[in-house]
């Protein structure tokens, strides 16, 4: 319009969607940050770091700061109306539970978990992914869980890290949606990391999570 006022059919929307893809594609940096899991060169840890011990307790503090961060990005966006995609209905990848805990020599996540947790990023979109966060972080203040106990993305980023937390997610947590987005925070937590067990699992892992 000439009249230089924003029509809501032309320049708001195309601001909300300009700023939904943006949010989008700015996960999908982060997502692709968590892939390389490259440590920045101040010797931190690596994002997304596979560790071949115990995965420790992520930071509860970072993980909830992200998914909130994440949540206010997409609403001062007024995104949440247009992150009402269709949830995702996979729920073949639980095993990705494995890689979010500590575990003996048997039970670690292995490649097998790791190509699970790939399996569920690959299957979602990255607004299903910000959605399951912006969802996750609505809910109640969290605290970790077990992964067989967790029934919030952001519980089970933060994990447990006791001695029997390696098992598959539970049905609270089965959804490939939610398993990407506790996948997304806890790889870009602070000391967020995925346990695997020794030998040559970790290069497994982390292939399979890069590739994802």
């Amino acid at each position: 319009s000439t009249t230089g006022k924003p029509d809501s059919t032309g320049s708001v929307g195309t601001a909300v969607e300009g700023a939904i893809k943006e949010v989008s594609e700015l996960l999908d940096k982060l997502v692709k940050a968590v892939k390389t899991a490259e440590g920045a060169s101040s010797g931190t840890a690596a994002i997304g770091e596979v560790v071949d011990n115990d995965a420790k307790v992520a930071d509860k503090a970072s993980v909830t700061g992200i998914a909130k961060g994440i949540k206010e990005i997409v609403e001062a966006a007024g995104g949440s109306e247009k992150l009402k995609v269709a949830a995702a209905t996979g729920e073949n990848n639980k095993g990705a539970g494995k890689l979010f805990g500590k575990a003996g020599a048997d039970a670690h996540g292995d490649s097998e978990a790791a190509s699970k947790a790939a399996g569920a990023v690959s299957a979602v979109s990255g607004e299903q992914i910000l959605s399951a966060i912006v969802k996750a972080a609505d809910a109640a203040e969290q605290d970790g869980e077990k992964p067989a106990e967790a029934k919030n993305p952001i519980a089970a980023a933060i994990g447990k890290g006791d001695g029997d937390a390696g098992a598959d997610f539970g049905d609270g947590m089965k959804k490939d949606d939610q398993i990407a987005a506790a996948i997304a925070l806890r790889g870009m937590a602070k000391d967020g990391k995925f346990a695997v067990k020794g030998n040559n699992e970790k290069g497994k892992a982390e292939g399979a999570i890069k590739g994802a």
